[in-house]
């Protein structure tokens, strides 16, 4: 197994010769909470460009999400102690030469400062599916991914807005329904 931040000397010495064949790995990752949520994509995109670039070919990968940790994390942010307790996890399958692996690992990985902390390590193809637990029920999901997903944008149109759009927006929404006090103003008012 190829773990965050350490590798065992049996994994660094054997399977890399270039002759190897490739290896199913699985990433798993936390990225810090502090990643904007549009910005989320382009870190998720930075470490699929790095396992791109070290040759990988991917299988599946699931949904990054925000996650409550089970445990508080330490971070030291120049002598500085950030404690967190939830961040964005999420997972990437993929095939790659063994000693690409450990390039991975030792320059990419280890060196992003985003990522809070990851796990690498050897799999097979079979299992693609993760299970994830929620309040409702237990969910099978799995993301082939072909390739880079773009950020959209939107726009809104701004302007002012009149008292009476707004209370015909707001009457529409509700229903319709007039509360008590609206139906008194109106007979008052008649």
């Amino acid at each position: 197994m190829l773990s965050s931040r350490n590798m065992t000397a049996e994994e660094n010495n054997t399977d890399t010769t270039e002759n190897a064949e490739n290896q199913v790995y699985e990433l798993g990752y936390h990225i810090l909470p502090t990643v904007v949520a549009d910005d989320l994509e382009g870190e998720v995109t930075k470490l699929r460009s790095a396992i791109e670039k070290r040759g990988g070919s991917f299988i599946s990968e699931g949904t990054t999400e925000m996650t409550t940790l089970a445990y508080p994390m330490f971070v030291n942010n120049g002598g500085k102690q950030t404690k967190y307790e939830q961040a964005y996890f999420g997972w990437i399958k993929f095939e790659m030469k063994p000693s690409e692996a450990v390039t991975l690992n030792e320059e990419d990985l280890t060196m992003n400062t985003q990522i809070l902390r990851y796990i690498l390590f050897k799999t097979t193809k079979e299992e693609t599916r993760a299970q994830l637990q929620t309040a409702q029920n237990n969910i099978l999901r799995e993301i082939k991914t072909t390739g880079t997903l773009e950020k959209k944008t939107v726009t809104e149109e701004k302007g002012e807005v009149s008292e009476e759009a707004l209370e015909k927006s707001i009457e529409e929404l509700v229903g319709g329904e007039e509360t008590g006090e609206k139906k008194e103003e109106t007979t008052e008012k008649k």
